[in-house]
């Protein structure tokens, strides 16, 4: 996303016209083209990565002209967006290479036998409308209309395209080797802050008064539930969610063996069931977070650091990992429309730590599996709930200065004066909800 703007992707199939579909073809061959060419250019053949062009003025000034000439009938703005498109995957493989991965030059093929393909359109080449799309080729321009279901509400694209809040941005068009779609970019000005943070920051005794910060944690889990937030809200089944994979490969496994061509295709029916399936639970878990966050009136939302949860659950199944990310992306997708900020911090030791930050004791002794007892002070919490307090806790230690609002390390008691999360009130960050006038066990 774009620091002045939210957006989001709206995909709907696309009725071309049978007489112009070999110009939208022949439109993705230039357009490739001018890709592969550009991607020559900017990899040469580097020894490091400050080798690889990864500036846009540079390709651009080097390249247009010529694919202007190259690429006959072919729109000034395609070739432009061709360039921009390459130059990012190259600053993605120089960061990469820096990193210690091993990278290779992008290509792009112009698949000539009709396979998948992308062609990025801006409202230059393209004009978007609530109904249909005009795209410019290599010829004249095209008018493809919109399929849309019948019901219309609720429906992404009642959300974002027919509504006034909401304009069509850079979109890409997408042939999946036998149908058009438009996966149409909307965006709308950012929202800077929540309502209730100003509200907050002007004397509610329920949060932080100096800064307006309300935070709550979220621990992801691969068995139990999948979420648990610092308002004991208690997201998704894990271990359902690992029975029906466990079913979906078991199915997989018996077509691969088949062999068939009918196997095939039910094969690759089932796989795109599957991932729509996974998608939505992860949309669920997700939706849950911002229904926790929205109720809890909080300005952040604090998750595990995704590069480090890997490591802690490098034992579990590549599906756990992906399945964390996407409920992340899609939660800090959806918190942002409501002006809420989504943050990461270090969960080391998040497991083990006891919540009150009276006590604070971390030791192993404490959990045992899903309970959490401390050892020292005796707090009893449900562990993967101790877990998220803590990692509301941990932003806390990373990002303030409790006296001054500054940034500082420490998260003592004596210094961790300001309330954090909430649960049917508000988590200070001694353990106790401060509502109900009650500690909550």
């Amino acid at each position: 996303m774009g620091d002045d703007g939210v957006n989001r992707t709206v995909v709907i199939p696309l009725d071309v016209p049978t007489d112009r579909v070999a110009d939208l073809h022949a439109t993705r061959i230039r357009v490739a083209y001018c890709q592969q060419r550009a991607s020559d250019f900017c990899w040469g053949d580097p020894k490091r990565p400050a080798d690889i062009v990864s500036t846009y003025r540079t390709a651009e000034k080097a390249l247009y002209h010529q694919l202007r000439a190259e690429t006959e009938g072919l729109q000034a703005n395609l070739i432009q967006k061709a360039i921009k498109d390459v130059i990012s995957n190259m600053g993605s493989a120089k960061s990469n290479w820096r990193a210690g991965d091993r990278v290779g030059q992008p290509t792009y093929p112009d698949h000539r036998n009709d396979g998948s393909y992308a062609i990025t359109y801006d409202k230059r080449a393209a004009t978007f409308h609530q109904d249909r799309v005009s795209l410019a080729t290599v010829t004249k321009r095209v008018e493809c209309r919109y399929i849309l279901p019948r019901e219309l509400q609720g429906t992404p694209y009642e959300q974002y395209v027919l509504s006034s809040k909401w304009s069509f941005g850079t979109s890409k068009l997408v042939f999946d080797g036998e149908r058009f779609w438009l996966h149409a970019v909307c965006t709308r000005s950012r929202l800077i802050h929540p309502i209730w943070a100003t509200q907050s920051a002007k004397g509610d005794t329920d949060s932080d008064t100096q800064t307006g910060i309300r935070l709550l944690g979220v621990d992801l889990n691969v068995n139990g539930h999948s979420v648990v937030t610092s308002v004991a809200g208690f997201h998704g089944n894990a271990d359902e969610l690992n029975d029906r994979r466990k079913q979906f490969e078991h199915v997989r496994a018996g077509l691969q063996q088949t062999g068939t061509r009918s196997a095939h295709l039910t094969f690759h029916k089932m796989s795109g069931r599957e991932r729509r399936s996974f998608d939505a639970y992860a949309h669920d878990c997700a939706n849950g977070i911002v229904d926790d966050a929205v109720r809890a009136r909080c300005t952040h939302v604090v998750f595990e650091d995704l590069t480090r949860i890997q490591k802690r659950i490098s034992n579990a199944p590549k599906f756990q990992q992906w399945l964390f990310k996407r409920i992340q992306t899609y939660a800090a997708d959806k918190l942002e429309l409501q002006g809420i900020k989504a943050d990461t911090v270090n969960p080391r030791y998040t497991s083990q730590r006891c919540s009150n930050s009276e006590c604070e004791s971390c030791t192993d002794a404490n959990r045992a599996g899903k309970q959490f007892m401390c050892v020292k002070c005796g707090l009893s919490l449900h562990a993967d709930y101790n877990a998220a307090r803590n990692i509301a806790l941990q932003w806390f230690a990373e990002n303030l200065d409790e006296e001054h609002g500054q940034p500082g390390p420490t998260r003592s008691a004596g210094r961790a004066t300001r309330q954090l999360a909430l649960k049917s009130g508000t988590l200070s960050p001694e353990g106790v909800f401060c509502a109900t006038g009650r500690t909550v066990h």
